[in-house]
């Protein structure tokens, strides 16, 4: 059997040349060519920042709103999704405003919840001890102060590990 001719392929960069098959040689891209490798660059790099934005709805209301429609003397939220099918997702630089909003205003959400999660730990503790305070408060009508040191003492340990 006759082995497969080997091809060498010259070294080049595969951003700005490829290599010709026809002419067996590398040829730089035209202008327009690497205008349209930019092009789906950008378009690829902004839909991979877009996916994990509009995995819900929480991030594209608190940027765009509600919107209604009247049908019928009824009204009805149109779904986010069906809005942003909407979007001309090829005009690039409107679709980058887009998710630079969208990306703005998560990082907004996420900074408020980081600064409201010590309060909401504290709470989600506190929570945890209600039923041994109304068993206190129960044995407190019978003059037994036993559950109520233990709540007591619950309750400091948990304002040293969550402070205000």
């Amino acid at each position: 059997m006759e082995q497969a001719k080997e091809i060498k392929i010259p070294e080049f960069n595969p951003d700005t040349h490829r290599y010709d098959w026809e002419k067996k040689e590398v040829v730089a891209f035209t202008p327009e060519e690497l205008a349209e490798i930019t092009a789906r660059k950008r378009k690829s790099d902004l839909e991979t920042r877009f996916r994990p934005l509009i995995s819900n709805n929480v991030y594209y209301i608190k940027v765009f709103g509600e919107e209604i429609e009247m049908i019928n003397g009824e009204r009805h939220a149109i779904h986010h999704s069906d809005r942003i099918a909407k979007w001309n997702r090829d005009d690039l630089d409107d679709f980058e405003q887009k998710v630079l909003k969208l990306e703005a205003a998560k990082k907004e959400m996420d900074d408020e919840a980081a600064r409201n999660k010590p309060s909401e730990d504290r709470r989600k503790e506190y929570r945890q001890i209600d039923e041994l305070l109304m068993e206190a408060l129960a044995e407190k009508e019978e003059n037994n102060a036993e559950k109520m040191t233990e709540y007591l003492a619950k309750r400091q340990a948990i304002k040293v590990k969550f402070p205000k």
